[in-house]
C-alpha cells in the first residue's frame, strides 16, 4: 500500500496515461481521522487491502498523515505543506477512489471535508476534480452514519465523481482497535462489496470505446 507521506516520488516511469500503471486499476483512499489510532483509518485499510487482494494499486490519504492547515483558495498550492502536492498529483493518477469518514454530529469530518476541499487546485484541469471516476464510500458510526455516507455523496458528485451504488457503514463496536481489523461481518462484507464494484466500474470505464461501423 502506497501511502502519500511516503518519500519516495510518484512513480512515472509506466507507459500509461500520466504516468499510471495501463495494466492496474489504481485507487486512491481519503480518510481517517485525526485520531491516534483512528478506527476510520482501519476501516479504510480494510478497504484497500481488499482493492490490493484484488490486484488494484492502493494509495492511502490519511488525513492525520497529511495535517494540513484549513484550506485556504487565496493561497497557492506552495503555500501548502508537501503532502497537499502529492495527494493533488495521486488524485490526477487515480482511476477510481474511496471516501471514509467517522460521524461527527451527524455528518463527515471536518479534517475529511477539508482534504476534498483542498481538491479544489484540481478545478481548472482540462478534466475538472476526480475526472467522473467512481468513488466508493465508507462511514464509522451508529445510526447517524448514514447522514455522513449522504454527505460524502453529495461531496463525491460535487467533486465530479461518480457515487458507486453500494456504500459500508461500520459501527464503531464492529472495529477492533488493538489489532487493527474490522470485526463486524456485515459491514465487512459491504466494504468488500464496494471496493468490488469501484474496480469494476473503473475497469470499465478505461476501455476504448469502440463504436461500430455499419
Amino acid at each position: 500500500m502506497i501511502t502519500i507521506t511516503d518519500p519516495a516520488p510518484v512513480d512515472s516511469t509506466s507507459n500509461g496515461a500520466n504516468g499510471a500503471d495501463p495494466r492496474r486499476v489504481r485507487i486512491l483512499g481519503i480518510g481517517g481521522s485525526t485520531r491516534q489510532g483512528s478506527k476510520t483509518l482501519i476501516v479504510l485499510k480494510t478497504a484497500l487491502r481488499f482493492a490490493e487482494e484484488s490486484g488494484a494499486t492502493a494509495v492511502l490519504a490519511d488525513v492525520r498523515a497529511l495535517d494540513l492547515p484549513v484550506f485556504d483558495d487565496d493561497k497557492p498550492l506552495e503555500a501548502y505543506p508537501a503532502s497537499l502536492a502529492r495527494l493533488v498529483e495521486e488524485a490526477k493518477l487515480a482511476d477510481a477512489f474511496l471516501f471514509a469518514s467517522p460521524t461527527y454530529h451527524g455528518t463527515i469530518s471536518d479534517a475529511v471535508k477539508n482534504a476534498l476541499d483542498a481538491l479544489n487546485f484540481l478545478w481548472n484541469d482540462t478534466d475538472p476534480y476526480l475526472q467522473g471516476k467512481p468513488v466508493g464510500l465508507l462511514a464509522l458510526g451508529g445510526p447517524g452514519a448514514v447522514n455522513t455516507i449522504n454527505a460524502l455523496h453529495h461531496a463525491a458528485r460535487g467533486l465530479n465523481g461518480l457515487s458507486v451504488p453500494t456504500t459500508a457503514a461500520v459501527p464503531g463496536g464492529g472495529v477492533d482497535e488493538a489489532a487493527g481489523t474490522v470485526t463486524d461481518k456485515t459491514g465487512l462484507g459491504r466494504i468488500q462489496a464496494t471496493v468490488s464494484e469501484v474496480i469494476d466500474l473503473a475497469s470499465r470505464l478505461r476501455r476504448p470505446i469502440t463504436v461500430p461501423v455499419e
